[in-house]
């Protein structure tokens, strides 16, 4: 199995390791180069890491908060990863970080494709962290199989950091079709990544991407971060 797998006692013993992870990655690029840049994804689970690590004592000014991915919805609708981010991480000790969203004021991903383009071009690369989650169809990021989209979010040649998706609709994707992504390139060179995994039926989908062969989405972060990619597993 590529990367580093490690099993966690509970759910709720994930946030407080992954919290210490992402404060140990931020202390170390803002003591080498001065910034830190650190990338994260949606749902229920990074919401308590990030609820816990917006009360560590950390250089947030010199840290800039971007997203892996998020759905083309307002900040006011339930799905927004912006608004979890706001909701969770950006208070306490953590509100002097820089936050920069994926959504802008466009109705549509390709409207707004160039404006969150060059704003994601300003953030520090290689990423300091990226936290990625996986589905049950073995996507990470919005990286949906068969979206449209997603041959040239995969693309290393591309040069792209960020891209638009349209997936089709599945039961994991519900109604939030139209997303915005980072590329498989801008993830590749993190410094650092971690998956967060929970569930019986999730570990068994992560262990069938080990094989490049089946074509899941995720094996393209596994296979690109290697020895970077540390993944937390609960059931």
């Amino acid at each position: 199995m590529s990367g580093h797998f490690q099993i966690v006692s509970s759910r709720a013993a994930i946030a407080p390791i992954a919290a210490d992870m992402i404060a140990s990655a931020i202390l170390r690029d803002v003591h080498s180069r001065g910034t830190a840049s650190i990338m994260l994804s949606g749902g229920s689970t990074p919401g308590a890491t990030f609820e816990a690590l917006s009360h560590y004592d950390l250089p947030w000014d010199k840290v800039t908060i971007g997203l892996v991915d998020d759905r083309w919805v307002p900040e006011t609708n339930k799905g927004s990863n912006g608004a979890l981010i706001r909701r969770t991480l950006l208070r306490n000790k953590a509100k002097s970080a820089t936050f920069i969203p994926m959504k802008t004021h466009h109705d549509t991903i390709q409207g707004g494709l160039a404006n969150v383009a060059k704003a994601y071009a300003a953030l520090s690369r290689p990423y300091s962290f990226v936290l990625l989650g996986m589905g049950p169809d073995g996507h990470t990021a919005s990286w949906f199989p068969k979206a449209d989209g997603l041959d040239y979010a995969l693309d290393m040649n591309s040069g792209a950091i960020v891209a638009p998706i349209t997936a089709n609709k599945s039961p994991v994707t519900g109604d939030y079709l139209h997303r915005m992504t980072l590329t498989l390139p801008a993830i590749a060179d993190a410094r650092f990544a971690l998956l967060l995994l929970t569930g019986a039926e999730k570990r068994v989908v992560f262990e069938a991407a080990q094989d490049a062969s089946l074509n899941y989405p995720i094996t393209h972060a596994i296979t690109a971060l290697g020895e970077r990619l540390t993944t937390l597993y609960a059931e």
